[in-house]
C-alpha cells in the first residue's frame, strides 16, 4: 500500500478537489426546497454508498469483498460511525441552533484534530497548524457573527459534537491510511439511508418517514449523492494518506468559502463584506497550515 501513497502536494490536491465537490450543498439544496434535512441526508447517504460499491467493484472486482473484510473492525466501526453521527447531528443541530451558531462551532475541528493526534495517530501539529486553526476558527467567526445567538445548552453540546464526529473521522482515516478506507464509508452511508430515514418520521413527522421522496426529487439526490460526496469522500481519504489530520481538516474548511461563491455565481446572491474578510482570513489560515512549516524551516515538507 505504501507503493499507492500520494505525495504530500498529490495529498492536498486530492483535498482541494474534495472539498470543492462538499461545497456543492448548498447549491443542491436549493434545487430541492421542498425537502427537509431528514429525506436530503437519507437518499443522499444512499446513493452515496451505491456509487462507491461501484466504483469499489471496477476498481478490485472480485477482490471487494475482501476489501471490507481487510479493514480492522475497529477501524470500520469508528470510520462508519462517525460518518453516520456527524451527517446525522449535523441535521439535527441545524433543527435546535441557528445556522451560524452551527458554523462557528462547526470550525472548532481542526482543533479538535489537533487535540486527537497525538493520541490516534501519533502525529503532533506543529506550532504552525495550531495558528492556522485559530485563524481559521476567527474567519468563521467573522462570517457568521451577526447569525450568532444565544442557544440552550443542549443545542450547543449537539453542535459541538458535529465538528468533533468530522475530526474523529479525519484522525480514524489517518490512523488507518495504511488500508483502503472507503469500505467503511460506503458502510457508513447506508447506515446514515436507515438512521435518516427512521428519524425523518420520528422528528421530521414525515408519513413514510426520510425515505418519503418523489421520483424527480430521487434522481436529483442521485445525481447529489456520488457528485458532493462519493467522490469528495473518495478523494479526502486518498488525501488522508499524505496529509496530516489538522491540515485535513482546515483545508475542507474552504467549504465555508466556496459556499457562498456558489450561490453568487449561480443565483446572483451577494456575499455581504464580511464574507470578504472572513473569507480572506480562512484562505490564509489554510495556506499556513500547507506551507507554515516550510516557511518556518521546520519540516522541509515540499509539494512533490
Amino acid at each position: 500500500m505504501r507503493g499507492n501513497t500520494p505525495g504530500y502536494g498529490t495529498g492536498i490536491l486530492f483535498v482541494l478537489c474534495a472539498t470543492l465537490g462538499w461545497s456543492l450543498a448548498g447549491v443542491f439544496v436549493r434545487l430541492l426546497p421542498d425537502l427537509d434535512g431528514w429525506q436530503i441526508n437519507c437518499w443522499r447517504g444512499f446513493w452515496m454508498s451505491v456509487f462507491l460499491l461501484v466504483y469499489l467493484v471496477a476498481i478490485y472486482g472480485r477482490g471487494t469483498i475482501g476489501k471490507f473484510r481487510e479493514i480492522p473492525t475497529g477501524a470500520l466501526l469508528a470510520v462508519a460511525g462517525f460518518f453516520t453521527a456527524g451527517s446525522t447531528l449535523y441535521v439535527t443541530s441545524l433543527t435546535l441552533a441557528g445556522t451560524a451558531t452551527v458554523s462557528v462551532i462547526g470550525a472548532l475541528s481542526p482543533i479538535f484534530a489537533g487535540v486527537l493526534s497525538p493520541w490516534i495517530t501519533g502525529e503532533r501539529p506543529s506550532l504552525a497548524s495550531w495558528a492556522a486553526a485559530g485563524m481559521a476558527l476567527a474567519g468563521v467567526g467573522v462570517i457568521a457573527w451577526e447569525g450568532v445567538n444565544q442557544d440552550n445548552l443542549p443545542a450547543l453540546l449537539v453542535c459541538l459534537l458535529v465538528p468533533l464526529s468530522f475530526a474523529g473521522q479525519t484522525v480514524a482515516l489517518r490512523r488507518y491510511r495504511a488500508f483502503d478506507m472507503v469500505p467503511a464509508i460506503c458502510v457508513g452511508g447506508f447506515v446514515t439511508f436507515a438512521v435518516a430515514g427512521f428519524m425523518g418520521y420520528a422528528a421530521g413527522g414525515h408519513p413514510g418517514g426520510g425515505f418519503q421522496v418523489s421520483l424527480q426529487q430521487l434522481l436529483l439526490l442521485a445525481l447529489m449523492g456520488p457528485l458532493q460526496l462519493s467522490i469528495p469522500l473518495v478523494l479526502y481519504a486518498k488525501g488522508a494518506r499524505s496529509v496530516p489530520a489538522v491540515t485535513l481538516t482546515l483545508v475542507a474548511m474552504l467549504d465555508v468559502v466556496l459556499n457562498p461563491f456558489w450561490s453568487w455565481l449561480g443565483v446572483g446572491e451577494l456575499p455581504n463584506q464580511s464574507a470578504y474578510l472572513g473569507g480572506a482570513i480562512i484562505i490564509s489560515a489554510v495556506l499556513l497550515s500547507i506551507f507554515g512549516d516550510r516557511w518556518l524551516g521546520r519540516g522541509p515538507r515540499g509539494l512533490a
